[in-house]
């Protein structure tokens, strides 16, 4: 058994998009429902926490050594100096109802953000992709959007839709960014738990953090077999992302949301980070 082991104690009500930053050898995340970044030099004890006034829910690197954040209503830049958040762009946000979820960089630098209603209603969510300062509708009726990565040399989009149990494999032209014909990866058995975040792992397969499945899976990115598992203890898995000196440390979090007291009890470090090294 492959056991990730407690990195950070915390209890973050939804840990999610987990970070590694090779520029100060930092993980970041965020806790959305929280409305809180952290950060934490691997191989140190320090954690640092920023306070945001709206929901954040996805953090990724721009090129100007700062940082893009997914917000409720908006794409914003980040200073991790001053904590001062700069709009971008509006994100439709129904008074309130909907707001972002995960997302991530494409090949060309282009940041794709999924949304959701706030109560998880199905259908009320869109993917977009942020291009040429204009906000771009890839995909309608999207329920919680998750895991969108990149891999490999033809323009393949994976991404996952936590409510249909599925990591999906979109082909779309990679100079207008429209989104194409899809097949169906993998189809998760519900003993699995819920696909939630997703990275591409050093092997070039999909490294996937299962809500209700207490732990990471690996996937491979061609057949959709299962090859690995991250045990991790905390029942709702939500991101991973793999960093350090050699790219070989899987960093993880988690969240404490939809746990009944019992489950508190037993799984005490839901909504912590974990940490596991690849061999």
């Amino acid at each position: 058994m492959k056991n990730a082991q407690l990195l950070v104690k915390l209890t973050c009500q939804l840990g999610e998009s987990i970070l590694w930053d090779k520029r100060n050898a930092s993980i970041y995340w965020v806790d959305i429902l929280g409305k809180q970044i952290y950060k934490h030099k691997f191989g140190g004890e320090q954690t640092s926490i920023w306070n945001l006034d709206d929901y954040v829910s996805k953090i990724v690197l721009n090129d100007r050594h700062g940082f893009i954040l997914g917000m409720q209503g908006m794409l914003a830049s980040w200073e991790e100096a001053t904590n001062i958040v700069k709009p971008i762009i509006d994100i439709p946000h129904e008074n309130g109802q909907i707001r972002t979820n995960d997302g991530g960089l494409d090949p060309d630098g282009n940041f794709w953000i999924g949304t959701m209603h706030m109560d998880a209603i199905s259908g009320r969510g869109k993917l977009y992709c942020y291009k040429d300062q204009k906000l771009h509708v890839m995909l309608d009726a999207v329920s919680i959007p998750n895991g969108i990565v990149w891999s490999g040399k033809l323009p393949y989009t994976y991404f996952i839709d936590t409510f249909t149990n599925e990591i999906r494999r979109y082909d779309f032209t990679k100079d207008t960014n429209e989104t194409a014909h899809y097949d169906v990866l993998v189809k998760i058995p519900s003993e699995y738990g819920s696909p939630d975040g997703m990275c591409i792992g050093p092997d070039g397969n999909l490294w996937v953090a299962h809500w209700g499945g207490y732990g990471v899976y690996c996937w491979d990115i061609n057949t959709g077999k299962l090859l690995d598992r991250i045990s991790v203890d905390a029942p709702h898995v939500t991101s991973c992302v793999f960093g350090g000196p050699n790219n070989q440390d899987l960093f993880i979090s988690t969240a404490k949301v939809g746990l009944d007291e019992q489950q508190l009890l037993k799984y005490p470090n839901s909504g912590s980070v974990f940490h596991y090294k690849i061999s």
